[in-house]
């Protein structure tokens, strides 16, 4: 067994599939401020009071201090971009119609002329860059993993799901060429947070509904598979590693995923017709999974007993099939979770990892 000398270690171990007695614990996003205000009363956390936990206002070391071994950090997909029409609808950086800050299923890229002159997708600023890099030098021993834009999420969003839709039966060669504009954009920004000391990375794409998947399986092998190989042998090739983050149904997705090569997959809610079950038993120590603490169902409506049955079962099966697990919820932690849930989600995970 590998003895686990810090936090980010036992994330690591875990996603490169080396055996060992820990189950880490991940949280999806820095939670909302007001669960946190919840949370930090319930359970006596405090803070450090220390600048250097703190990054874009937000202070890590309470999530240190809740029993997190990692977390996503989703500060730094884009710098400052994009342009408003009005007074209630504006064009963010990646080309998408927001209407009083909600997305409304519909892009600007229409046109080859509009992304060849597009100034409005930026790279994070150096400035933010210097903060983020003295950030994880001094918090070294916790996994913080630095989340990406996906390429099938943003190429739809920037066209409108419609426009999309059509252009796969019309005009695919527009949809590739949209798919090179995020795909050059993304590999820019890998080599600029990797100059910065990241080294783990999430890339967010949801491809699935409740119980179904978002897009047809050839139409992503077709269009987006080699995409996604180059960029993850691009971070592998730099000795870094790579999870995919997707809400929604992805259960047929899952050969795909490991084919690409990613070294975790994310949120597999059971809500949305996944069965983890299933998946370790098909696909047994391939990839790490990550996930499945339903915010839906058990985090937020469930009891502190069935958070608690539920994660031991996870690591049971887990177990039972030589998956490698790592325990978190399957979205950001908001205002209606209960603290209760998660804070019995930690304890239970940590529970089980010494027995």
């Amino acid at each position: 067994m590998i003895k686990i000398e810090n936090k980010k270690m036992n994330l690591l171990n875990t996603l490169m599939r080396i055996e060992s007695n820990e189950i880490p614990v991940y949280c999806t996003g820095y939670p909302k401020e007001s669960f946190m205000k919840l949370y930090q009363n319930k359970y006596n956390i405090i803070s450090e009071n220390n600048n250097m936990f703190i990054l874009k206002g937000k202070d890590y070391s309470l999530i240190d201090k809740m029993g997190f071994d990692a977390i996503s950090i989703w500060d730094f997909r884009r710098g400052i971009g994009g342009y408003r029409l009005d007074f209630r609808t504006e064009i963010d950086g990646w080309g998408r119609i927001m209407t009083n800050n909600w997305y409304t299923w519909d892009g600007v890229f229409k046109d080859e002329k509009i992304i060849n002159n597009w100034n409005h997708l930026t790279l994070p600023s150096e400035r933010d860059l210097i903060l983020l890099a003295r950030f994880l030098r001094y918090n070294n021993k916790m996994g913080y993993v630095l989340s990406l834009p996906g390429l099938f999420e943003k190429t739809w969003q920037s066209m409108g799901f419609i426009f999309f839709s059509k252009c796969l039966k019309k005009n695919i060669e527009f949809i590739r060429r949209i798919i090179d504009f995020f795909y050059d954009y993304i590999i820019k920004l890998i080599k600029l947070l990797q100059k910065y000391g990241v080294n783990i990375f999430l890339i967010a794409d949801d491809l699935g509904y409740n119980n179904r998947s978002f897009i047809q399986k050839n139409i992503f092998f077709q269009l987006f598979l080699d995409k996604y190989k180059n960029l993850v042998n691009f971070i592998h090739d730099n000795k870094n590693y790579v999870i995919i983050h997707s809400d929604g149904y992805i259960s047929n997705f899952v050969d795909l995923l490991i084919d690409i090569g990613f070294d975790g997959i994310q949120s597999i809610e059971p809500n949305a017709g996944n069965n983890i079950f299933e998946l370790f038993r098909k696909f047994g120590d391939k990839i790490c999974f990550i996930g499945n603490l339903d915010n839906g169902k058990y985090l937020t409506f469930g009891t502190t007993l069935e958070v608690r049955q539920y994660a031991e079962k996870l690591i049971k099966k887990a177990k039972k099939y030589n998956s490698f697990l790592i325990i978190s919820p399957t979205q950001q932690i908001n205002e209606i979770t209960r603290p209760e849930n998660i804070y019995h989600m930690i304890k239970i995970t940590k529970l089980q990892s010494r027995n």
